[in-house]
């Protein structure tokens, strides 16, 4: 576990924890640590949350199917991040999503019981622990929203466009999307073949510079 104390202490559900006692207040919840290869399935759809997740390292996917198995893409985590809170909070018997891994990885489970209830240990930052994870959960509401905007757009390239702008940097041109081309076909809820076919026209219209996962805006 104290491998991991770099990208623990980066993750928002222990802010204003120091790390001595944040490694003491995981054993006391039980924390334990995976290591997860890609492909791997963290949670699967129809099955109850038990554990919140935190992601190390790696990256992972987390990913809605519908009736007629289409895949789409919600979200993508990477180290600091967290997944399953809500679920957990709700107490929803069955989840409305499968977390997979997109690539070699590794996650630390934690029951959400035991973050509810924690040891005497703990208790001095229980009260931080349960208003992190308030804020956590608010952020996550505000990336839904962002995501139904882009859902709500009717063309690929408009969908393509507020994507990409979300990821541009305050300072230089070029930046990098978590996603490979099926991985972002997934997301915005296209064919992988009509998205490349969109990105080869906003190219030809001066619109994006791309080489793989690395783009730059041209409009300024």
């Amino acid at each position: 576990m104290e491998k991991y104390l770099d990208a623990l202490a980066a993750v928002g559900l222990f802010q204003g924890v120091d790390a001595a006692e944040l490694i003491s207040m995981l054993r006391c919840m039980g924390a334990e640590t995976k290591k997860v290869e890609k492909g791997d399935i963290l949670l699967l759809a129809g099955g109850k949350p038990r554990h919140i997740g935190i992601v190390l390292t790696g990256q992972l996917h987390i990913v809605r199917e519908d009736y007629d198995g289409n895949r789409s893409i919600i979200a993508n985590l990477t180290p600091g991040e967290i997944y399953a809170e809500a679920l957990c909070c709700a107490d929803v018997a069955e989840s409305p999503v499968t977390v997979i891994a997109g690539e070699d990885s590794a996650v630390m489970l934690v029951g959400f019981a035991r973050i509810l209830n924690a040891c005497s240990n703990a208790c001095s930052y229980h009260t931080k622990l349960i208003g992190n994870m308030l804020g956590l959960m608010a952020g996550k509401n505000l990336l839904l929203q962002s995501r139904m905007e882009i859902m709500g757009l009717k063309s690929i390239r408009a969908r393509v466009t507020l994507y990409l702008k979300s990821f541009r940097p305050e300072r230089g041109r070029e930046f990098t999307i978590p996603f490979n081309r099926e991985e972002m076909a997934d997301y915005l809820c296209v064919e992988r073949s009509a998205l490349s076919h969109e990105l080869a026209k906003m190219r030809k219209d001066g619109l994006i510079e791309y080489r793989k996962d690395r783009f730059v805006i041209m409009d300024g």
